[in-house]
């Protein structure tokens, strides 16, 4: 149920709608070392921006994009053609059901993904089990406060934004999953989220928050952060 509610929700997603700057995930990435023609796995690649990113830094990489949404995939290949770019192999897939290649994945990339796993841990170690000798595994989501009350009152707050998401996480809880699943080396870059420009939706549900919770916006704003963490397998 879980699976095909993201699967509707995720076809009224309008083209051009992205959840990660590309240039953001590149400048990480690029803070390590990498083979000049990597084996790139992006998983849950939405409408392919990220992918596309990779694939002009790294014209000879060997990049596989899948998501769950036939529709995101899609327009993850009509953007692609817009840019150029024939070189991606985009597919609908769900990862529990895909088969890396033997020969190890030198970048993988799950940006705003892990929110919905389940069992996070499976799905992390399905992924840095899948990475070569000195390869990189990007996760990128909100990252809650590690202290209440600013961790309930945060995760309520973009459980309403993030439509079917299970749970978030803290900065410490992505790391110390990173270094469970054996990958070190952690690298990570964070923004705090503004929230004096919230489109109407997500405004209208963090003004119910703060009036359940008797608080303003200058109360919590130095509780909204995002950002992406970077393992590396040694």
């Amino acid at each position: 149920m879980h699976e095909s509610d993201l699967i509707r929700h995720y076809a009224t997603i309008p083209v051009g709608t992205s959840f990660v700057r590309p240039v953001d995930v590149l400048h990480l990435l690029q803070s390590q070392p990498i083979a000049a023609k990597p084996r790139v796995f992006d998983v849950g690649c939405g409408q392919g921006q990220v992918a596309i990113a990779l694939a002009q830094a790294w014209p000879d990489a060997e990049i596989i994009a899948i998501d769950i949404s036939p529709e995101q995939i899609a327009k993850a290949r009509q953007a692609a053609t817009q840019a150029g770019i024939n070189s991606i192999q985009f597919g609908v897939a769900d990862w529990r059901e895909f088969d890396l290649p033997r020969s190890g994945v030198d970048i993988i990339v799950a940006a705003q993904v892990i929110q919905f796993m389940p069992d996070e841990h499976a799905f992390v170690e399905y992924l840095a089990d899948a990475l070569a000798l000195d390869g990189q595994l990007l996760l990128r989501s909100a990252l809650l406060p590690e202290e209440e009350p600013g961790r309930s009152f945060v995760e309520q707050v973009v459980q309403q934004w993030i439509a079917h998401s299970i749970r978030f996480y803290s900065e410490r809880n992505l790391t110390d999953l990173l270094r469970e699943c054996g990958l070190s080396r952690l690298r990570i870059d964070k923004e705090e989220m503004w929230l004096d420009n919230l489109p109407a939706e997500r405004q209208a549900s963090l003004n119910r928050a703060l009036q359940q919770h008797n608080l303003g916006i200058d109360d919590v704003q130095q509780w909204f952060w995002a950002g992406s963490i970077v393992g590396v397998r040694r």
